[in-house]
C-alpha cells in the first residue's frame, strides 16, 4: 500500500507539485499483489503510482490514470526514496518531457532499487516502512485531430478556389477527449457564428466568411469552468496561431470561442484542416452574490460548493474599513478521522464597467488550508481593497444593476492526506533540511574564505608589479 501522506506546491516555472508517500511493507513482502495507490490529481489529469517485483528487485512508476485516446501527456518526473539519516544517500531517477498516451500510459523504473537495499541502507523503519516522494512538473497535454470535409465538398475546392463544390456544414466537430475531469471537444463554424443558422441555399464563398472556433465542455454541467488553451489550424502554410485563449465555459458547457481574421478555405488541404490543441487549465467556479440595501452591504451569508461536492458559506463583513468575506468550510465534518483536507482556491470580486465584467483577484491569493474532522470550522478572513464608503457611492463598480457584489471562487487544489497529526515519518524531511542549511552555511563560508584569498593574492600581484 501506498498512502499520500503529504503535498507541497512548488512556484516556480514548472508549477511543481511534489507528493510525499508511506510505502508499507506489503511492497516487499506481498509479491502477489499488485500495490498501487490511489488516485491523485496534477496537471488537470488523474494519476497513480504503482510497484513491481522481479528477482528481488523494486520498480516503481508513474501512472497516467485520465487516459484519452489522441491525446499525450508530457511529464517532469522525479522519484526519490528517502533515506533516514542522510540527504545525499537518498535512491532517485527522474524523466524529463515523458510521453504518456493511451498506448503506453505508464512510465517508469522496473530496476529501481534492490529490495535488500531498503532495509542495509536505512530506508525503512523498524516497521519495514518508508517514504516516496514524487516530483511532478511542466505537465503539457496535447490534442492532435482534424476537422474533414466530405469528399463532394473539396473536390470542387481543388478546381476552383472559389467554391465548393457541395454545400459545406455549418458546424464541423471533432473527437472528444478529456482533461480536468471533464469530457470537451471543437466545434468550427466555417461561415462564423452568426452564419450558423443561414439560408439553405447558401454557398460558400472564399472571402465572404470568417470562422468561429468554439472549445465545449460535455459533462460537468454543475459548475463554470475557467479554461485556458492554445490552439493550431492548419498546416505548414496554411496555418494560424490563437495564442493562449482565456475562457470560460458556462453552465452549459458553451464558452466565447475563438474568432480568428482567416477563411475556412485557406486552411483546408485535401479535406482536411489539421488542429492542434494544447489545454493549460480548466478550473471550476463557484459564484455567489452578497446583498446589498441602500447602498450598504447588508450581512448576508451565501452558500457554494467545491468541485468535489463538498458545502462552503461566504459572508460579508463590514466591520473594518473595507470589505472583508469569511470563507468557512461547512463540511469540515466529513473530512475522514486521521486524515488532513488539503484545498487552494482563488477569489474574485467582479467589477462591472458598460457591458464589460472583470473579475478582480483578491489581494493575497490564491488561498490555501488544511483541515481536519471538527465539528465546525472558524473560517479563513479574506481581505479586500474596497472601501465601506466606495459601496455607498452612486455608480459602484462592484456592484450589478440589482445592487448585488459578485464573488467568483476557483477552485483549484484538493488533496486527502494521510495522517493528521505531526508523526515520525515528517522527522525525515526535517532532518534532511537541518543537513541542507549545515551543507550550505559550509559551502557559503568556504566560499567566502577562498574569496578573500583570490583578493589577497590580486593585491599582492598588483603591488609586485607597481614596483
Amino acid at each position: 500500500m501506498a498512502l499520500l501522506y503529504r503535498f507541497v506546491k512548488i512556484s516556480d516555472r514548472a508549477n511543481s507539485h511534489v507528493f510525499t508517500f508511506v510505502v508499507t511493507r506489503s511492497v516487499t513482502r506481498d509479491l502477489e499483489r499488485d500495490i498501487t495507490s490511489k488516485e491523485f490529481s496534477c496537471g488537470h489529469h488523474r494519476w497513480a503510482i504503482t510497484f513491481s517485483r522481479a528477482d528481488k528487485v523494486l520498480g516503481v512508476y508513474l501512472v497516467w490514470r485520465s487516459v484519452s485516446e489522441s491525446v499525450r501527456v508530457y511529464v517532469d518526473f522525479t522519484f526519490t526514496i528517502l533515506n533516514r539519516e542522510h540527504f545525499s544517500v537518498n535512491e532517485a531517477f527522474s524523466g524529463k518531457q515523458v510521453k504518456f498516451t493511451a498506448d503506453c500510459p505508464a512510465q517508469g523504473n522496473r530496476n529501481y532499487i534492490p529490495v535488500s537495499d531498503l532495509h542495509t541502507r536505512n530506508f525503512t523503519d523498524t516497521n519495514g516502512e518508508f517514504q516516496l516522494e514524487l516530483c511532478m512538473g511542466h505537465v503539457r497535454t496535447v490534442f492532435d485531430t482534424e476537422f474533414r470535409l466530405p469528399h463532394s465538398m473539396f473536390t470542387g475546392l481543388n478546381r476552383s478556389h472559389h467554391h465548393i463544390g457541395a454545400k459545406l456544414p455549418t458546424k464541423i466537430e471533432t473527437t472528444y477527449f478529456s482533461f480536468g475531469g471533464f469530457d470537451w471537444n471543437l466545434a468550427l463554424y466555417p461561415h462564423g457564428i452568426k452564419e450558423q443558422h443561414s439560408n439553405k441555399d447558401h454557398h460558400y464563398k472564399s472571402g465572404d466568411h470568417r470562422l468561429s472556433l468554439y472549445l465545449n465542455r460535455c459533462t460537468g454541467f454543475d459548475h463554470q469552468c475557467r479554461v485556458r488553451y492554445t490552439v493550431v489550424l492548419g498546416d505548414a502554410d496554411r496555418r494560424i496561431d490563437s495564442g493562449v485563449v482565456d475562457d470560460v465555459s458556462d453552465s452549459d458547457g458553451k464558452s466565447y470561442g475563438w474568432h480568428p481574421r482567416a477563411r475556412f478555405n485557406d486552411l483546408v488541404y485535401k479535406g482536411v484542416v489539421r488542429v492542434h490543441v494544447e489545454m493549460i487549465l480548466a478550473n471550476t467556479l463557484s459564484e455567489v452574490v452578497g446583498p446589498m440595501s441602500m447602498g450598504v452591504t447588508a450581512h448576508g451569508v451565501t452558500h457554494c460548493y467545491d468541485r468535489d461536492k463538498q458545502g462552503w458559506t461566504i459572508k460579508t463583513d463590514c466591520h473594518a474599513d473595507t470589505i472583508r468575506l469569511h470563507m468557512v468550510y461547512k463540511d469540515i465534518h466529513n473530512v475522514p478521522r486521521n486524515h488532513l483536507r488539503y484545498v487552494s482556491w482563488t477569489a474574485y470580486i467582479l467589477r462591472y464597467h458598460n457591458k464589460t465584467v472583470e473579475p478582480i483577484p483578491l489581494p493575497g491569493a490564491p488561498f490555501s488550508h488544511y483541515y481536519a474532522q471538527e465539528v465546525s470550522d472558524e473560517g479563513i478572513i479574506m481581505e479586500t481593497d474596497i472601501g465601506i464608503k466606495e459601496f455607498r457611492e452612486a455608480g459602484c463598480p462592484y456592484l450589478s444593476e440589482k445592487s448585488q457584489l459578485h464573488v467568483q471562487v476557483e477552485w483549484e487544489e484538493s488533496y486527502l492526506l494521510f495522517q493528521a497529526t505531526y508523526h515520525k515519518y515528517d522527522d525525515v524531511s526535517r532532518i534532511h533540511n537541518h543537513q541542507m542549511r549545515k551543507e550550505i552555511n559550509a559551502l557559503q563560508a568556504e566560499n567566502y574564505s577562498l574569496e578573500r584569498q583570490l583578493f589577497s593574492y590580486q593585491k599582492s600581484i598588483s603591488y609586485a608589479h607597481s614596483r
